[in-house]
């Protein structure tokens, strides 16, 4: 009956060993955030880690609602609009680069809602353009395509020709030792904010992907809003009102 027992346990250890080892890749696969509020077309305000944080879509830029030196861009509240459809309420996973918050404090990410890569999704659709990149930054190419086949048919706000005339193709090269820049013309300007950074983004190893093959371009699926955001403000708590929304 010992022999038993002890032979059961150890069944039971293995099998709840095999089910940690596969739970490993999927809880790799991105940090888990939910979203509170879409501030711009690429900025949303995410609950990461227990704290509100400002998040800005990696690699590319959306019309500005507030920029700090040219005012509101054309269609800015359209392309604001296409991105709180996709994400705000909604659970997402963030993917880091090798620095994961820009000067200002925010985190830099690419954004998945369910299978949907958002970053890629905004640029197919035509509400964003892609940002100046490091060449070595993951998916550069990529986003400079999916910009290129929305222009080329004229998806999103490329169908209109003030748009087509304030967004020149161009200035897509590499940006030097620049990890990022939040704007390509203009550089970062403007206020400064200052994210609490208890929150850890986990970033890919040297060398490996960590992200899924191909991004997903089609319709998101929704999400339960978590139980741990009631009483939580939509809004970073540090220097609140500060966020450079560009």
């Amino acid at each position: 009956m010992e022999t038993f027992m002890l032979t059961s346990a150890r069944r039971i250890l293995l099998a709840l060993a095999l089910v940690i080892a596969a739970a490993a890749p999927a809880l790799a696969q991105g940090n888990l955030a939910y979203v509170t509020r879409a501030v711009e077309g690429d900025l949303i305000y995410a609950e990461v880690g227990g704290r509100i944080e400002a998040v800005r879509y990696l690699g590319v830029n959306a019309p500005a609602v507030e920029h700090p030196s040219r005012g509101r861009e054309p269609y800015a509240a359209v392309a604001r609009e296409r991105n709180r459809q996709l994400v705000e309420g909604r659970w997402i996973r963030l993917m880091f680069e090798a620095k994961p918050r820009d000067e200002h404090g925010r985190l830099l990410a690419y954004v998945w809602v369910g299978d949907i890569f958002v970053n890629a999704a905004l640029l197919h659709w035509g509400y964003a353009e892609a940002a100046p990149a490091a060449a070595d930054m993951r998916y550069a190419e990529y986003f400079k395509g999916l910009e290129a086949g929305a222009r080329r048919d004229q998806r999103g706000l490329w169908r209109y020709g003030d748009v087509l005339a304030y967004y020149r193709p161009g200035g897509l090269e590499a940006s030097g030792d620049s990890d990022y820049q939040v704007r390509g013309a203009t550089g970062a300007g403007g206020r400064v904010f200052s994210a609490p950074a208890p929150f850890i983004p986990s970033v890919p190893a040297t060398g490996s992907t960590g992200y899924s093959s191909t991004p997903s371009v089609g319709l998101p699926a929704t999400a339960p809003p978590p139980t741990a955001t009631r009483g939580v403000p939509s809004v970073p708590s540090s220097r609140m009102g500060t966020t450079p929304r560009y």
